[in-house]
């Protein structure tokens, strides 16, 4: 099945990023433990970049390198860097469409003195997600769902999509 989707600006890297090195992860994953507690404590405590997000873990475990997300970014297939990224937009774009639709059945609904700002639903993917299949890879997992990737607002280290047609109230 051919997916379509909006072609990225010319000169835009599509492809995979490159492997993160595994003395950093090895780092990463034996002095997570100290570091863990306060950090989770402050991020939660602070809501900092939860909203809109594409997460495909829990909330706490969001900050945690997990043995199978070490695999992962060790020895990762296409093929598992594709679910791991699918499972995260399933959950950020499930999201962003409940947000959108609950804003318009209040303004349907005429409970409020001034409405919500109708538009498109949008949400993004950070790097951790699509690392094992970049840019090109996300923007055909966004495409099968409805989903377009914003190239004009995308960063280097997280990808921005927004809904392309109507949504259901």
């Amino acid at each position: 099945m051919t997916v379509q989707f909006t072609p990225a600006p010319p000169g835009t890297d599509l492809g995979p990023l490159p492997r993160r090195s595994a003395l950093g992860l090895w780092l990463q994953f034996t002095l997570q433990w100290l570091y863990l507690v306060p950090w989770i404590a402050f991020y939660e405590l602070c809501e900092l970049g939860t909203i809109g997000e594409c997460v495909a873990e829990d909330s706490w475990r969001k900050h945690v390198l997990t043995l199978s997300r070490y695999r992962l970014e060790r020895r990762g297939t296409q093929q598992e860097w594709e679910a791991w990224a699918d499972r995260a937009l399933e959950v950020g774009t499930r999201t962003a469409l409940h947000a959108e639709q609950s804003k318009r059945t209040e303004n349907a609904a005429g409970n409020r003195r001034y409405k919500h700002k109708e538009g498109e639903p949008t949400t993004f993917i950070r790097q951790r997600y699509y690392r094992g299949i970049g840019k090109g890879g996300v923007a055909a997992l966004a495409a099968r769902r409805g989903w377009d990737v914003d190239w004009n607002s995308h960063t280097s280290r997280q990808v921005h999509l927004v809904r392309r047609g109507p949504i259901a109230v």
